[in-house]
Formats: C-alpha cells, structure tokens, sequence
C-alpha cells in the first residue's frame, strides 16, 4: 500500500465535520504511506458546506471537496467519491465523531503483512462494547444473518471502517443510495474467493438521533433486504463489472 483514499460522505454534520476532518488530517499513517481526503456534501441542509469549505480555506490543498446537486444518500455519496480516487486502498470516514481516525494504521497492518485483502475494524471485538442495548441486539442480528447468507465469520458487518482494494471497490457495481451500502458491499465482496478478510477491534463512541445519528428502523429492514438479495438473488457477475471478471 502505497496511498490511502479516505472517502467522507457528508449530510448535516455542521457541529462535527470541521473537527472529523481535523483529525483526519493529523494522522500520521505508517510505512510511509500517504492519503488523499476525498469529501462529498449531499446537498446538506445545515451549514456543514460552510465547515467544509471554512477548513478548505485553514488548510489548502489537503481535501479535494465534491458537491452533490441532489441529496442522494450515503451509499451515493460514496459511488461519487470513487470516481476521484487516485489511491490502491480506500477506507470511509463518517463525519460524525463516532470512531477515530488514528485507527487506520490497525486496519493497515494486516495488508502490510499480507494476512488480509480486505480488513474491517470491529467495533464489538473490544471487552466493552458501547451503545444502546437495541442497537447491539440490531447489529448483532444483521452481522449473524450475513454471516449466514455470505458464508463469512465477521463481528461486525455494519462497521464503517473497512478498507478494501480501490480496483476492487470500483470494479463493484453498487446500487444502494443510502446506508444499504453496508451490506451490499460484503455481499459482493465474500463473492470473490480471493478475498480474506480479516477484522481488527476498534473504539465507538456512539451518539444518539438527539446528536444527529441518522439510522431507524427502516433502514435495518432495507439491511435485510439488501442482505437477501445481494446475497442470495445477485451473481458475481451482476456484482462487478466486466473488466473485473477479465
């Protein structure tokens, strides 16, 4: 690995992005490896643009921001980035204040060591796991049923945090706009047999719908869903475009 992407989707965060991408920028990643910070706002509704643009001004050239003309969604956010990524690995950042970005390096070590293709930082591998009890039991259910229906071994599907391949990550053809993503893209990753994915415990400092969390009810029955049918009802060969199969 020689350069990170790190791709930040960005939807009402105004009271947290400045900051995310303070820390952002302030890791040092090891094995002299450098990053691009590629930041996507959804047609944000508070004054996230104008944090955005206030830290574009602070620091020059160490974000590359990208505007969305319609609020499209998480899962969409992350599909516009991907077409302005110049790195091999590529990692999400929320722009909330949820997990911290000095983490990279713990889910870079595995692909410096060649143990994994893929990592994904585990939130519940650590010996006290953080948040409500009904969004434990949730996350908990969902990485039990992928795990079922991708025939993988993780903690942790809905993580933020996973770092995969950028020829991977754009060869995917990804159709879900909002926090589907999450599925989605395990489901078309455990379709390649090459893949070994490896999980790293990470810190969570979760917040609450009062401080801006975003995820209901409805989005963990499109999870389902987007389990199901990636899953069971989609092909390698509908998941990845034709280069990849080549």
């Amino acid at each position: 690995m020689k350069k990170l992407s790190i791709l930040i989707p960005v939807f009402n965060e105004q009271s947290t992005i400045y900051a995310v991408l303070e820390k952002v920028c302030a890791v040092k990643l090891n094995h002299e490896i450098s990053r691009e910070i590629i930041v996507v706002n959804d047609l944000s509704t508070d004054d996230s643009l104008g944090e955005i643009r206030r830290f574009e001004n602070d620091f020059p050239g160490e974000i590359n921001v990208i505007e969305h003309e319609v609020n499209q969604g998480k899962g969409a956010g992350i599909r516009t980035s991907l077409q302005a990524v110049s790195g091999d690995y590529v990692i999400v950042q929320d722009a909330d204040m949820e997990l911290n970005p000095e983490e990279y390096n713990i889910l870079i070590e595995p692909i410096i060591k060649n143990e994994a293709t893929v990592v994904y930082g585990s939130r519940f591998l650590n010996s006290s796991p953080k948040g409500s009890r009904l969004s434990r039991w949730a996350n908990g259910f969902l990485t039990w049923l992928s795990n079922f229906v991708f025939r993988t071994k993780l903690t942790d599907m809905e993580t933020c945090y996973k770092l995969v391949p950028s020829a991977v990550f754009q060869a995917m053809i990804l159709k879900e706009d909002r926090f589907g993503f999450e599925p989605e893209i395990t489901a078309k990753l455990a379709k390649v047999s090459s893949i070994q994915f490896k999980e790293v415990p990470i810190t969570y400092t979760p917040r609450n719908i009062e401080s801006g969390k975003k995820i209901g009810w409805k989005d963990g029955v499109r999870a389902v869903y987007c389990i199901l049918k990636y899953g069971w009802f989609t092909s390698r060969r509908k998941s990845f475009n034709t280069a990849f199969h080549s």
